[in-house]
């Protein structure tokens, strides 16, 4: 199966494009790679479209005459408030319309569907059996200004297993909720509008794993980050590797001595608190506590679990819910703990003036082998991966190890998944950043037998309505991360539903220079780097340079093209500081210091708060002049990702010299 032919007349191939598959793309270097037959043959049973390729023929007939007889597409997007004709192949057919609310509308098709005006929602519109799902959106999500009143705002961003107290106890503890709220308490004074951190999505009980980017569901919260008061009183120490291992062993033992305290009165205000938020997130939280309970018995991965627990309605999977309430309650209860104290955080960082509160990150997938996958299998592409292809940064490819979505099981479900995957990221927000948002144009699927992976098409129209739609519902920014192969015209879509890009310093580029930071796109969220990448510290000295060759990821001629081509953009960033009169008087162009200086940091803080950006993100590595960087892609053991702590305690950072002065560049223009 490696013919690269593709014909149209060929039915694998027709097959493969009716279903979203992209015939061929270009790569970061221009270059245009067309889909092999065996990739599309892989694709498609991901999808569950086909079994053997000799089905193709047979295939694309039923799904065209499928299509065909469809009245309605299975979504609709529509402008709040304005009428919309919806063209339904068909005549005298009765549609009925039911909104969010309940009420109805009812009218006759004759070649199309004259909807009305209609509120803000998600709608159902029908036409005999066919279904259609209407996302009536305003046609913006909301900009900084809807509430904190200016155009410009900064925030900054931070590691939540980072974040520290100098009263917190053992120093085998990764940071908390509680931290996050005392870290959101002290940046208010400072003036930032918001506090940004990693994914809090729930990593599974049983996973052992810690990259907030690798979550079981991203519907539910992560228990580890629950604050529970310890015995000990010695503050960890900063320099510190967090155990994420004891931690959990710890705070897993620590949860279930208080359920049990909280819960040994059946009548008392905690279990009805208890019942009330398991009927509030009903179906979907009895199953993610069910597959939470099942792993702890069966292990992390439900594929290899015996026969009859392979989903939430297999006869074991039953038979263990019936015998194990009290487990299962347990797991329910975790998570309103969980949203409790994220809840509270938020309720902190507001109160304390923090306009936004929490900045909170959508993961792009979850693990195949988890909670999510579980539920909801349908949803889901199979013997897939997430990723990106080869390129100059990874010539093998990336492979993420996160199922996608798989677009027509996410349109038979009515985007339901997708929905509460936003609302649980907006949940407790102010802000929130959707990580590799070009997946909503299209996704990167590697299949995991070795097969050259391709790109299938999402549905950008339908995704961003949601987005904007539940955004506006609470009133919050919305920032989608748009790094890599940009699809062509993305960005403008984003731009026009008011999504914000990111503009990343060290990638801002223009006519072979550092592009000046008061040319970046206004909607855009400017931030020197990313949790992926240096610090500002490790890319003046090319730090993550040394870290490749260390880790075998680049050889030594390699690593010196790039490191010649970090002193030019070195030399750029000074002469933009130059430009802008704010380069430190100690600091000669000609000879730059190999170390990053404290007021050199700090100059190049004041750059960023001149960016024409709406939004500017410090984050506290940078602020801290921290060497060493949080993770590094690619990398699992080589590298001690996700296992820092910031240097300063999160209850002390407004007493920290470079973030004060900072701040006060923020300040000076008009961003607090």
């Amino acid at each position: 199966m490696h013919d690269h032919s593709h014909g149209t007349d060929d039915p694998l191939i027709r097959l493969a494009a009716a279903h979203g598959v992209l015939p061929a793309w270009i790569d970061l270097s221009g270059n245009l790679t067309v889909t092999r037959r065996d990739t599309a043959l892989a694709l498609l049973r991901a999808m569950g479209a086909i079994g053997e390729a000799g089905e193709a023929e047979e295939r694309l007939a039923a799904l065209e005459a499928a299509r065909a007889a469809r009245a309605l597409p299975p979504a609709h997007v529509v402008n709040a408030w304005q009428p919309s004709l919806l063209p339904a192949p068909v005549s005298a057919a009765r549609w009925r319309l039911t909104f969010e609310t309940g009420a109805t509308a009812e009218g006759a098709a004759d070649g199309a569907v004259a909807l009305p005006a209609m509120p803000p929602g998600l709608h159902r519109l029908e036409i005999g059996a066919t279904g259609c799902l209407v996302v009536s959106a305003p046609q913006q999500a909301p900009g900084p200004e809807a509430r904190t009143r200016r155009e410009r705002i900064w925030g900054a961003t931070a590691a939540l297993h980072g974040l520290w107290r100098v009263e917190q106890g053992s120093a085998a503890a990764r940071g908390s909720y509680a931290d996050l709220a005392a870290a959101a308490e002290t940046l208010a004074a400072l003036g930032a509008s918001f506090v940004g951190v990693n994914p809090v999505h729930a990593l599974g009980a049983a996973s052992g794993g810690f990259s907030p980017y690798s979550p079981t569901h991203r519907g539910f919260f992560d228990t580890l980050a629950i604050p529970l008061e310890t015995a000990e009183e010695a503050a960890p120490d900063p320099g510190g590797l967090i155990d994420h291992a004891a931690h959990a062993g710890a705070q897993m033992a620590a949860l279930r001595a208080r359920f049990a305290a909280e819960m040994a009165d059946p009548a008392g205000q905690e279990a009805a608190g208890l019942a009330a938020f398991r009927a509030e997130r009903g179906r979907a939280l009895e199953d993610f506590a069910l597959f939470e309970a099942l792993s702890l018995r069966h292990g992390a991965n439900w594929r290899a679990w015996p026969a009859g627990f392979e989903s939430p309605e297999a006869p074991g999977a039953r038979a263990f819910a019936a015998a194990e309430t009290e487990e299962i309650a347990f797991h329910a209860w975790a998570q309103w703990q969980a949203d409790r104290a994220l809840g509270a955080a938020q309720a902190r960082a507001r109160g304390a003036g923090m306009a936004l509160g929490l900045y909170t990150d959508l993961a792009v997938g979850v693990r195949p082998d988890g909670a999510e996958v579980w539920a909801s299998p349908d949803v889901f592409a199979r013997g897939v991966s997430l990723g990106a292809p080869p390129d100059q940064f990874s010539p093998s490819g990336q492979s993420w190890g996160l199922a996608p979505f798989a677009p027509e099981g996410l349109e038979a479900a009515g985007y339901a998944p997708f929905i509460s995957t936003i609302r649980a990221a907006l949940r407790h927000a102010g802000l929130v950043r959707i990580d590799h948002v070009l997946g909503f144009e299209r996704c990167f699927w590697v299949p995991e037998d070795g097969t050259p992976g391709g790109y299938v098409r999402s549905a950008p129209d339908v995704l961003v309505a949601i987005v904007r739609l539940e955004a506006a519902r609470v009133g919050a920014v919305v920032v989608g991360e748009d790094l890599g192969v940009v699809p062509e015209g993305l960005r403008a879509r984003l731009a026009a539903s008011r999504i914000h890009g990111c503009a990343v310093t060290m990638y801002e580029h223009w006519d072979g220079r550092l592009r000046a930071p008061w040319h970046y796109r206004v909607e855009t969220l400017a931030s020197f780097g990313t949790h992926d990448t240096p610090t500002l510290a490790g890319w003046w000295q090319g730090h993550d340079i040394a870290w490749r060759e260390r880790i075998g990821h680049t050889g030594p001629e390699e690593a010196e093209a790039m490191r010649r081509a970090r002193w030019e953009d070195r030399a750029a960033l000074l002469a933009l500081l130059e430009e802008a009169r704010i380069l430190p008087a100690d600091v000669d162009p000609a000879h730059p210091p190999e170390a990053l200086t404290q007021a050199l940091g700090e100059a190049v803080h004041a750059l960023m708060a001149r960016s024409s950006s709406a939004i500017v993100a410090v984050q506290l590595d940078d602020a801290f002049g921290t060497l060493e960087q949080p993770n590094i892609p690619g990398t699992t053991d080589e590298h001690p990702n996700w296992r820092r702590r910031h240097a300063v305690a999160a209850d002390r950072l407004d007493e920290h010299p470079s973030l004060k002065r900072i701040a006060r560049e923020m300040r000076a223009f008009g961003r607090a």
